[in-house]
């Protein structure tokens, strides 16, 4: 998989980082709208990264609809 968090933004009063991420995972493209709890805020595009991909490796593990 392959990806950039192309927006982000972290809401401290709901511990909750905002990101919006577009990439590429077996041949499909996507874009995701979604957002995580942090305890606190990612401070380096680094992290924000980090963050990311935990979240959407978590998105991609639950089943689909069609069962897939």
């Amino acid at each position: 998989m392959q990806f950039k968090v192309t927006q982000s933004r972290y809401r401290p009063e709901k511990r909750r980082l905002e990101f919006t991420a577009s990439g590429e995972r077996n041949g499909c493209v996507f874009t995701v709208v979604t957002d995580v709890i942090c305890m606190k805020e990612p401070t380096t595009p680094e992290h924000i990264h980090l963050v990311a991909l935990a979240r959407l490796m978590e998105i991609f593990r639950q089943r689909s609809a069609s069962g897939h």
